[in-house]
């Protein structure tokens, strides 16, 4: 983390309403931890980065007005007990994370700062960034047909294990707003 800036984040950007992946290249990028930290005091699901190099790479995906990402997490040795499904993507069978949509959270261009792989001093890590990217731009509609249902069954109400382990999108929608106006008005 440097001067404030936290996590790695690819951007996808969809200009129309709805979820849809778009044939453009996968972008990283560097979010503001601060923003972080409030989304995480509106709802305490959203994963803190606990000053580690937790990529929070997200694809961006347009829901109504707000850009999604999603967390990635690097491989663990307990993904292998999780079940790939539902809210939770394993990355080539766990071998590269998983992407956990139950943390996605929405996010403005203003939190972004440009981050360039190629410039990652631990090649180990970096290795393993571009090979993530490889598996998000190959699986690219799986990963939006999995945050639209996501974010469907969290949201509708009707889905008690969505509503406990996902982020409470709706709320952070709100709060997000409120701090955009609050970074615009001062």
């Amino acid at each position: 983390m440097r001067d404030g800036v936290a996590v790695p984040h690819f951007l996808y950007r969809d200009r129309e309403c709805g979820i849809r992946p778009k044939m453009s290249k996968l972008h990283f990028y560097h979010i503001r931890e601060g923003y972080i930290n409030f989304l995480h005091r509106a709802d305490n699901r959203v994963q803190l980065n606990k000053g580690q190099r937790r990529p929070y790479v997200g694809v961006v995906l347009r829901i109504g007005e707000h850009d999604y990402y999603v967390p990635l997490e690097s491989p663990k040795p307990n993904h292998a007990n999780i079940k790939s499904g539902g809210p939770v993507l394993k990355l080539d069978e766990g071998r590269l994370g998983i992407m956990g949509f139950n943390n996605m959270i929405p996010v403005r261009k203003y939190q972004l700062l440009e981050f360039d792989i190629l410039a990652e001093p631990d090649e180990k890590y970096k290795n393993l960034l571009l090979k993530q990217l490889q598996y998000c731009e190959k699986n690219k509609n799986l990963i939006f047909s999995r945050a639209e249902a996501t974010y469907r069954k969290a949201t509708e109400g009707k889905n008690a294990f969505y509503r406990k382990v996902c982020c409470d999108f709706k709320r952070l929608e709100r709060i997000y707003d409120t701090y955009r106006v609050k970074k615009n008005t001062q």
